[in-house]
């Protein structure tokens, strides 16, 4: 073999190694690429389903917020509807020692006083502007002192009475009767106004 030929055929093998090395090289770039776009593939899955869960999670956030707010507002609505008719019967039951029944309703309260004191010697105490209506409604309990009530009060409206027996007392005094009922008064209230709904 001449010098010519050896240089071919060292140029041909060259040529194929050359060859060989480019469609490696090719095989492994293309592997590369396919595993990237794998990657990024399932980097823009995870990116997307974190993404999601987030404005989901953002979502429910804003929800509960809004909800919990309408919620404040519907309760804070609800207890000025509630004060608003407290005030409305607080005005109209100052006007009740003005009225003719006035004295049957003292009878009342004297009535369950006693019941709530339980049996002895009883004595009423009335505010001096009800002595004709307390003079009139102690008629019905002729075993029954009666004497002006020398306590002053911040809440002069709506009358009533206090019952004394011994050491016990009974304040049947409008605005001691509707402190003590409050709550009760409150919860039907509600009910009525706004029925079962929470």
């Amino acid at each position: 073999m001449g010098v010519e030929e050896i240089i071919a055929r060292i140029n041909a093998d060259a040529d194929a190694e050359a060859a060989r090395i480019r469609q490696v090289a090719a095989d492994e770039a293309a592997r590369i690429q396919r595993e990237g776009e794998t990657a990024a593939e399932a980097a823009y899955t995870t990116i997307t389903a974190d993404g999601r869960r987030e404005a989901a999670a953002r979502q429910r956030r804003i929800i509960a917020r809004a909800q919990l707010a309408a919620r404040g507002n519907v309760r804070k609505t609800r207890e000025e509807g509630i004060t608003r008719c407290f005030a409305g019967a607080k005005e109209h039951l100052s006007l009740l020692p003005h009225l003719p029944i006035y004295p049957d309703v003292l009878r009342h309260l004297i009535t369950e006083g006693q019941e709530v004191i339980g049996p002895g010697t009883h004595e009423v105490l009335f505010r001096e502007e009800d002595q004709d209506a307390a003079e009139t409604a102690l008629a019905a309990f002729p075993d029954v002192t009666a004497a002006l009530l020398r306590e002053t009060t911040t809440d002069r409206s709506g009358g009533g009475i206090v019952i004394t027996c011994r050491m016990h007392r009974c304040d049947q005094r409008i605005s001691a009767r509707c402190e003590r009922m409050r709550e009760r008064l409150t919860r039907e209230t509600a009910r009525i106004l706004f029925g079962g709904h929470d």
